[in-house]
C-alpha cells in the first residue's frame, strides 16, 4: 500500500514537470524567436517608415528581439489589423511567403490593439516537442529509477515483515513445541505419580490392583498358578532409627532392584507402602516351583545391602504366599491370605509361608497374645526354664541357658518362638528381657540361699536389648542387688544384633565383658558372619547352630563344616557350644571333632527351677573354666 502511494506521487510528479517543461520549452520558443526583432524592425521601416516614427510602445515592444537569436528555427510574422502580414522571419531569415499550412504549429499572439498590430511567434510542435525529448526521457529515467527504488523499498520492507512473521511463525511453532513437550512430561509425571511408587519406581497399590485384576481374569483360563507373596522386610523400623531415613530409603531402592532382577516377564511387583512389597507371580507350573523362587527372594535379600552410616547392612525378609484359585480369587482375598501367611514367617524371619486355613486362626491368636503383654507382666505370667549345658569331656553340668516361657491362663505354656516376635514389633520385648535377666538373678541368689552349688546362666539378649542404653545399668544393678558375681551371668546374642550398627554392638559387649559377664555368639552358622568377623566381636563362646548339628552323623559336609568351625574357633581361643544334640551319634561326633559343651534334648530337656534344684544338688561340677 505504502508503495503504492509512494509510485503514484512519484508518477504525478513526473506528469507535472513534463507540463512545466513544454510550457517554458514554449515559452522560451517565443522569447528565441525574439532575436528577430531586429530584422522586423527593419522590415517594418521600409513598410512603414523608419524605427524612429513607430510608435513609442511598439518601439518599446520590438525592442526586447533584437536580444533574440536567429537560430529558433521557428516564425515571426506581424500582422495589420485586418491580418495581412506586414513582416514576416522564417527560421531567422526574411520571408515573403506564408506559413506552411501542413504543419501542427504551436502559436503565441500578442496585440497592440493602440496600434492594431499583432505580433505572431509560431514553431513546429514537432520541433517543440523534439526539444523536450531530452527533458522527458531524463524525467522518465529518473521516475523509473524512482519507481525502483520504491520497489525495492517496498520488496526490502515486505521481506523483512514476511521473514519478521517467519520468525515469529517460527518462535510459536518452538514454543508450541516446547509447550506440548512440558504438557507431555507433566502428563508422563502426572501418569507416574498415579501409577508408580515415588520411592522405588515400582508399581503402588492402585496400579497394582488394576493390573492384578486383569492378571486374575487371564487366570481362569489357566492351568497354571498365579500366586501373590507379601514381602515384608525384617527389622525394617530399627534400620530407620539407627541410621536413618535416608538410609532406609536406600535399602528400599536396592530391595526393589533386586526383586526386580528375579522376575520374569509378565510378572508384576509393587510397593504397598513402609516395608512391604508385593509380587503377582502369573503362569508357575507348580508350588516347588513356587517355593523356589521365594527361596530366590530370600536369598537376593540376603546379602549385605551398600555400605551406609559406616557399617553394611545386613537385612532380611518374610513371605507370605496365597495361590490363586485355592486361596481367593480376588485381589483382596489373595492379599488377606498372604498377609496371614507372612505374619506366620515373621515369627521365624527370613522365611517363607504357603497359606492355609489354620492361619486364620494363628492370627487371630497373635492379635489376643500382642494384646495381654502387659496384662501378663502384671500378673507374672512369664517364667524361666532352664536347660543344661555339658562338659563333654566328663559329662558335668558346666552352665545352663534360661528359657522364657509364658504360663498362660488360657492357652497353657506357650513358647517363645510364638510371642518374642510380637513382642518385637513393640516395646514389650525391653520389658522382657529386663525381667529375664531379674528373673535369673533372683534364681541363682534363691540357688545359693539353698546352699546349692551354682553355674552360670546364660539370658538372650535381643538386638533392641542390646541397643537400650539401660542395658547395662539394668545388669549392674541386678548383680548387685544380689551379690552375685559378674561371671555367673552369660549374655548370649545372635548375628542380627550386628546387623543394624556393628560399632555400637560391639562397644556395648566391651563393656559389658570387662564387668566380668560371659558373652556368647548364638546361632552361629545361620547367619552372616564369618570367623574372620567374629574375631572382632568381643565374645567368650561360640554356639553352634543345631541345624548342623542334625545330620552330623550321616552327612559328611556337616560334619566338614563343624570340625572347620571348632578347629578355628579354637584358634581363636573361644569355647565352643553345639546346641540340638538329640543322639548318641551326634554326641559321640562332636566328642570326636573335640567340642567342649554339648546341649540339647539327648543330655537334658528345659525344666522349671524346681527340677533343676535336685540337678545341681546331684551333679558332679567340674571346676569353673578361667576366663
Amino acid at each position: 500500500m505504502l508503495a503504492a502511494c509512494l509510485l503514484l506521487c512519484i508518477w504525478g510528479y513526473t506528469a507535472v514537470r513534463l507540463d512545466d517543461e513544454m510550457q517554458q520549452a514554449l515559452e522560451r520558443a517565443g522569447i528565441e524567436n525574439r532575436d528577430v526583432a531586429t530584422i522586423l524592425a527593419a522590415q517594418l521601416g521600409d513598410a512603414l517608415g523608419p524605427l524612429s516614427e513607430l510608435p513609442a510602445d511598439l518601439a518599446y515592444f520590438l525592442r526586447p528581439y533584437r536580444e533574440i537569436s536567429r537560430k529558433a528555427h521557428g516564425r515571426i510574422e506581424i500582422a495589420g489589423s485586418e491580418g495581412d502580414v506586414l513582416a514576416a522571419l522564417q527560421d531567422g531569415l526574411p520571408a515573403g511567403a506564408p506559413a506552411p499550412q501542413d504543419t501542427v504549429r504551436l502559436l503565441d499572439v500578442r496585440s497592440l490593439p493602440r496600434h492594431g498590430l499583432q505580433v505572431r511567434v509560431s514553431q513546429e510542435r514537432a520541433r517543440v516537442l523534439a526539444q523536450l525529448d531530452g527533458p522527458r526521457w531524463r524525467l522518465l529515467a529518473q521516475a523509473a529509477l524512482a519507481s525502483l527504488a520504491v520497489l525495492a523499498l517496498g520488496g526490502a520492507i515486505v521481506w523483512a515483515a514476511r521473514r519478521r512473521l517467519r520468525a515469529q511463525r517460527r518462535q510459536a511453532q518452538g514454543e508450541q513445541i516446547t509447550l506440548s513437550l512440558q504438557l507431555a512430561r507433566e502428563r508422563s509425571r502426572a501418569d507416574q505419580l498415579a501409577t508408580r511408587d515415588e520411592l522405588t519406581g515400582v508399581a503402588n497399590r492402585r496400579h497394582f490392583y488394576d493390573i492384578a485384576s486383569g492378571k486374575l481374569l487371564q487366570a481362569r483360563h489357566s492351568r497354571n498358578h498365579y500366586a501373590l507373596l507379601l514381602v515384608d522386610m525384617d527389622r525394617f523400623k530399627h534400620v530407620n532409627e539407627r541410621l536413618g531415613q535416608l538410609a532406609g530409603d536406600a535399602l528400599l531402592q536396592e530391595a526393589a532392584a533386586r526383586l526386580r532382577r528375579v522376575l520374569r516377564d509378565g510378572d508384576v511387583l509393587a510397593r504397598f507402602g513402609g516395608d512391604a512389597f508385593v509380587l503377582l507371580l502369573c503362569e508357575v507350573a507348580s508350588e516347588e516351583r513356587l517355593a523356589a523362587v521365594a527361596g530366590t527372594i530370600l536369598d537376593a535379600l540376603r546379602q549385605p545391602f551398600a555400605p551406609a552410616a559406616g557399617a553394611a547392612i545386613l537385612a532380611t525378609a518374610s513371605i507370605g504366599i496365597a495361590l490363586y484359585p485355592r486361596d481367593g480369587q480376588s485381589v483382596d482375598a489373595l492379599l488377606s491370605g498372604a498377609d496371614s501367611a507372612m505374619a506366620g514367617a515373621k515369627t521365624a524371619r527370613d522365611s517363607f509361608r504357603f497359606y492355609d486355613m489354620a492361619l486364620n486362626l494363628s492370627s487371630a491368636r497373635s492379635l489376643e497374645l500382642q494384646g495381654r503383654f502387659e496384662m501378663a507382666m502384671r500378673e507374672n505370667e512369664f517364667c524361666l526354664h532352664y536347660q543344661g549345658k555339658f562338659d563333654t569331656a566328663r559329662g558335668h553340668i558346666v552352665g545352663l541357658e534360661a528359657l522364657l516361657r509364658w504360663d498362660h491362663p488360657h492357652h497353657g505354656l506357650i513358647f517363645p518362638n510364638e510371642f518374642i516376635g510380637l513382642a518385637e514389633e513393640t516395646a514389650a520385648i525391653l520389658a522382657l528381657g529386663n525381667w529375664s535377666i531379674a528373673a535369673a538373678c533372683r534364681q541363682l541368689a534363691q540357688w545359693r540361699q539353698d546352699g546349692l552349688p551354682l553355674v552360670p546362666v546364660a539370658i538372650n539378649i535381643s538386638a533392641r536389648q542390646l541397643r537400650d542404653p539401660q542395658l547395662l545399668a539394668t545388669v549392674t544393678r541386678c548383680l548387685a542387688a544380689h551379690a552375685l558375681a559378674p561371671a555367673l551371668l552369660e549374655l548370649e546374642v545372635t548375628e542380627s544384633c550386628f546387623i543394624d550398627d556393628i560399632s555400637q554392638a560391639r562397644e556395648v559387649l566391651e563393656r559389658l565383658r570387662a564387668l566380668g559377664l560371659v558373652i556368647s555368639l548364638d546361632d552361629y552358622g545361620t547367619g552372616y558372619s564369618g570367623l574372620s568377623h567374629i574375631r572382632l566381636l568381643p565374645i567368650h563362646t561360640l554356639k553352634i547352630d543345631r541345624s548342623f548339628i542334625r545330620d552330623i552323623a550321616i552327612d559328611r559336609n556337616d560334619a566338614m563344616i563343624v570340625a572347620s568351625t571348632i578347629g578355628l574357633a579354637h584358634g581363636l581361643g573361644l569355647r565352643v557350644v553345639a546346641e540340638g544334640v538329640e543322639s548318641g551319634e551326634q554326641l559321640a561326633c562332636l566328642q570326636q571333632l573335640g567340642c567342649q559343651q554339648v546341649q540339647g534334648f539327648y543330655l537334658h530337656r528345659p525344666a522349671p527351677a524346681a527340677a533343676i534344684a535336685a540337678l545341681l544338688a546331684a551333679a558332679r561340677l567340674a571346676p569353673a573354666p578361667a576366663m
